[in-house]
């Protein structure tokens, strides 16, 4: 899981830590120009390891480092690939999420930011697959699935009540009654999964199939959203591409919602603003709710008293970004994070925080 990756890599404090953070490429000829980008990015990081080290101190990061670039087999990558390399850590991460430039950090600690933005843009999610052959439950992860659930009653690999053509009904309501009650059984099994793993529930159905399922279901709430199947299409490809563009507008609604919760609770005084303010509440697990401007970052002078600003995150000495810091402190917290560029947040900054108490 991402998030135990994360947990993991925040825990490492042998630095120096060195992130890498790259676009790359799902196909071929044009995953061949990664592995290039890749090697240039690991020779700028070496670079900057001895400019500000000796090589004994930094000799078991650098063996890692190059360790990974020989790793890393570029005809997997996805459309972003993030490298930590220190003394004791060697791992990378796929996401299809790029990150904003590609860039090597060189810091006390690693660089998480873009790896945190592509977790809160990640989903896992169900596909209920209501058809004419039956009902299959697959679980995705964003434009992808990778699983086919089975138990709880599923898969159900026949539906002889699924009549789309009215005509060729001979009874249409006892027909319709027929349709509900398979519907029903399909609900109680989607519920008894739901229960134990909670997770959006995207329906491909007829709207009128789907329309039925809401009618008789015991949680319609459950049922995110809906897409419509053409008629002979079920390969997993298909539903999946269907699929995300539906979970995508969930997720946009979703950050939406946190603007509108975050500017309400201005009011009453639950909103900080300020830096310092925001990574002292941060540390201290009061944070709910993190908007924070897409490309914003700030470089840091770590003090007794705390920390200054800095200009150059290049500065031997200087943290390369404290957001990366307070992003993991509200997520580590079970806080929210989100990474906006909507235009309701200019008027509080480049960065709010949203506090339990």
């Amino acid at each position: 899981m991402l998030k135990d990756q994360m947990h993991q890599l925040a825990q490492s404090q042998e630095g120096p830590c060195v992130t890498i953070a790259l676009a790359t490429h799902r196909t071929h000829p044009d995953n061949l120009q990664d592995a290039i980008l890749l090697k240039n990015l690991v020779n700028e990081a070496e670079d900057r390891l001895l400019k500000d080290y000796d090589r004994r101190s930094v000799d078991a990061l650098l063996k890692n480092l190059h360790s990974l670039e020989n790793r890393i087999d570029n005809r997997l990558n996805d459309f972003g690939l993030y490298v930590f390399a220190s003394a004791g850590t060697a791992e990378y991460v796929r996401t299809m999420w790029p990150p904003a430039e590609n860039k090597v950090y060189v810091d006390k600690e690693f660089a998480l930011r873009d790896i945190i933005k592509a977790y809160n843009r990640s989903e896992d999610y169900y596909i209920l697959h209501l058809s004419q052959s039956g009902v299959q439950l697959y679980e995705s992860l964003n434009d992808r699935i990778y699983d086919e659930v089975s138990g709880n009653g599923f898969p159900y690999r026949d539906n002889p009540h699924y009549i789309t053509d009215r005509q060729a009904r001979s009874d249409p309501k006892k027909v319709d009654n027929q349709i509900k009650e398979f519907l029903n059984k399909v609900d109680k099994s989607m519920v008894a999964v739901h229960a134990v793993h909670p997770l959006e529930i995207i329906v491909a159905a007829t709207r009128e199939n789907f329309d039925y399922l809401l009618e008789v279901a015991d949680q319609p709430r459950i049922y995110s959203g809906h897409f419509t199947i053409d008629a002979g299409r079920a390969d997993i490809h298909y539903l999946s591409d269907k699929a995300w563009p539906v979970v995508k507008d969930l997720q946009k609604a979703r950050r939406a919602a946190a603007i509108d919760e975050l500017m309400a609770g201005v009011s009453s005084g639950k909103v900080l603003t300020d830096m310092q303010e925001i990574y002292l509440a941060a540390r201290e697990g009061r944070g709910e709710l993190l908007l924070v401007k897409s490309n914003f970052s700030q470089p840091i002078d770590i003090t007794p008293q705390g920390f200054d600003y800095a200009k150059d995150a290049r500065v031997p000495g200087i943290h390369d970004d404290i957001v990366n810091d307070i992003a993991w402190e509200v997520v580590d917290k079970k806080g929210r994070v989100f990474f906006t560029d909507q235009p309701a947040l200019r008027q509080l900054g480049d960065i709010a925080l949203l506090t339990r108490y």
